[in-house]
């Protein structure tokens, strides 16, 4: 008896291996070792046959790895999918559906919180309306797909939650994916109270044989929701009935790794196949979500425009940085913002100051002779971290020790530019010696149990300022805090990205709704030097409908998605002139399509990061109307361009980072 086994490498075909004599059972699903070249290596067999014949030196399997097969005819169905939309193998899609496919992260634990009720909500008539037709859907056993579209605070959770327990009531499984479970620990909790026995909630902390043990106990049915962050898409629920994307247009949930899917895309796969509901959620959808809504693309749109209770949406003030009067002690704040700041701590109420940007200073200049402290690795400047006196680079973590001389001219006294949160933290302390004041940002929440801890007493009410990235902008509710700062707005507006407009929108829509959710109204000052950006505009008016509007203008002026797909070659290599090359030799093969109206092509050119880990990078971008050239054009590089000797090409389909 013979055996096909496929692997995670770029392999396009299964290769055959003698099954051990021992083992008589069915070994299709489970995981293997054996010989690949010189190495043994973990991979999983796909089909067995009796006949393998014209294979000469045959080699054995050396071991198996699972009692029982870890994945099904679904895994395998939808990895020969992906393999075809995202032009990777069959092995590497197929491993990335599997509990093993992640690479262990830091721990972070769920703490128990008391502060979250454990009774169902009254629902107000929108979020009636809108659970009605989540719920007639799952009666109905056909396909189809929801856009739960509700600002900040509209009660979108609590439909999730009613619509799981209707599955469980119809005998279904569901799904659940958040951006990040570790940085929504009030939401786990909601899902864990409401669903005590029957959830599994799937996070990086988990040791690999508990993965295992969760894995099979979906799969038996023992557990039917799964609540978990990118890849809880691919858990083996047999009865699956419900699919809900929480924050759905977060770019986390595209992998930055081979095959570089995107768990919206699995889980419309999914939803078909297996005729399930899915829900999307988001107070600011991905633009190519909402058009699909609008347009009739598949989607039905639901809509939440008011928060539940009382409560309402703050206010948010602009500040124009570039004629506002300007804090003496630490300019990056307004006078109008400390003020702000004061009235709010002389009324016992709570702050959040967001900038999302970590360390102290980003940019480190020699005044004498205008060098910056750059990486040796990447074409990025270091960044000056105080606490630890070191410079360091956020993209391949070199670093180096701080020194105030000119490490290039040896005479000039080096100065410090920018601003980041370590900095932030330190200035308010000067501008409000009274207040007890955190910061949470990946330096801050590196050991076990910060993050828990820096919530736990910022729900408490033991801080009075919180200063944070991006992490404190979603999923988080906080009755105390009635101020939000957003210290500069245009951080990500000059990033060379079509989508830079969309998540500035987006970060400052959710941050501002981490105000006003308590008894006393919220306040927001968004602090920027383009006021007159309709991005800024239209987040002060709480308007997604009117940004919408302009941008998707934009995006059919300049046939960028949902008017197009993108396709995105990188070539990196540790030779500048062959990476050079390779990209000229990727786009003669591509250019004589060019002249169809259905295809344009931008580069080859350096990356905006062209240099990283010490690898050059350089890209081209496709832009295709047509879907059937996606896949013609791709799989013609792909099969037959062979880069020059230790260089490598990424191929990403719908790429979220164009850096």
């Amino acid at each position: 008896m013979y055996v096909q086994v496929v692997f995670n490498t770029p392999l396009n075909e299964p290769l055959t291996y003698r099954k051990p004599e021992a083992v008589t059972e069915s070994l299709i699903g489970c995981r293997v070792l054996a010989p690949l070249r010189s190495r043994t290596v973990k991979g999983i067999v796909v089909s067995e046959t009796e006949r393998a014949d014209g294979i000469p030196g045959m080699k054995s399997v050396e071991s198996v790895i699972d009692a029982a097969p870890i994945c099904d005819e679904m895994h395998f169905k939808l990895a020969q999918w992906m393999a075809g939309y995202y032009h990777c193998s069959y092995g590497e899609a197929l491993f990335a559906a599997l509990p093993a496919g992640d690479p262990p992260k830091r721990i972070k634990t769920v703490k128990d919180r008391t502060d979250i009720p454990e009774t169902q909500l009254t629902l107000n008539a929108e979020q009636v309306s809108a659970f009605a037709e989540v719920s007639d859907a799952l009666g109905t056993k056909e396909p189809k797909a929801f856009l739960l579209y509700g600002v900040t605070g509209s009660g979108k959770t609590e439909i999730y939650l009613r619509a799981i327990d209707r599955a469980l009531t119809l005998g279904k499984q569901s799904i659940v994916a958040i951006p990040e479970i570790s940085l929504t620990p009030q939401t786990i909790e909601r899902f864990e109270r409401r669903f005590a026995g029957h959830i599994a909630v799937l996070h990086s902390r988990l040791p690999k044989t508990e993965k295992y043990r969760y894995w099979q106990r979906i799969r038996s049915g023992e557990i039917r929701i799964v609540v978990g962050a990118r890849s809880a898409i691919f858990s083996p629920a047999q009865e699956l009935g419900l699919i809900v994307i929480d924050e759905e247009h977060e770019g986390s949930y595209k992998s930055s790794e081979t095959p570089r899917y995107h768990a919206r895309q699995i889980a419309f796969w999914r939803m078909k196949q297996e005729r399930a509901v899915l829900v999307l959620g988001s107070a600011t959808p991905a633009l190519e979500t909402f058009y699909h809504a609008r347009s009739g693309g598949g989607v039905t749109l639901l809509t939440l425009s008011q928060r539940v209770g009382a409560t309402v949406l703050p206010k948010v003030n602009v500040i124009d940085m570039r004629t506002a009067k300007k804090s003496d002690v630490f300019p990056a704040m307004s006078g109008v913002l400390v003020e702000a700041v004061h009235e709010a701590l002389d009324k016992k109420q709570q702050v959040i100051l967001f900038l999302n940007r970590k360390g102290h200073s980003p940019v480190v200049v020699c005044p004498q002779c205008g060098k910056t402290a750059d990486c040796p690795h990447c074409s990025i400047t270091l960044t000056y971290h105080k606490n630890k006196n070191t410079l360091l680079c956020h993209y391949c973590g070199y670093s180096r020790k701080y020194e105030t001389t000119c490490k290039e001219c040896g005479a000039g006294e080096v100065s410090l530019m920018g601003t980041g949160t370590e900095k932030v933290e330190s200035e308010i302390a000067t501008l409000f010696p009274k207040a007890r004041i955190a910061r949470m940002d990946h330096d801050s929440t590196r050991e076990a149990g910060a993050y828990e801890k820096i919530l736990g007493e910022f729900a408490a009410g033991k801080t009075d300022i919180l200063v944070g990235t991006q992490m404190i902008s979603k999923g988080l509710h906080f009755p105390g805090v009635t101020l939000v700062g957003v210290l500069s707005a245009d951080t990500g507006l000059g990033f060379p990205d079509f989508r830079a407009a969309e998540r500035t929108f987006s970060l400052i829509t959710q941050v501002s709704g981490r105000c006003g959710r308590g008894d006393a109204p919220g306040v927001v000052y968004v602090q920027t030097y383009n006021p007159d950006h309709y991005t800024i505009r239209h987040a002060q008016e709480h308007d997604y409908n009117a940004f919408y509007k302009d941008e998707i203008a934009l995006r059919e002026s300049l046939r960028y998605p949902p008017f197009s797909r993108l396709v995105r070659f990188v070539i990196r290599g540790m030779n500048e002139a062959a990476v050079k090359a390779d990209a000229a030799s990727i786009h003669g093969m591509i250019s004589p399509h060019e002249g169809k109206s259905s295809l344009a092509i931008l580069g080859p050119a350096p990356c905006p990061i062209a240099k990283l880990k010490k690898y050059y990078r350089w890209h081209i971008i496709l832009k295709i109307m047509s879907p059937k050239m996606v896949t013609s054009l791709v799989e013609h590089v792909r099969t037959k361009f062979r880069p020059r000797k230790d260089d490598y090409v990424e191929i990403d389909v719908d790429p979220y980072n164009m850096l």
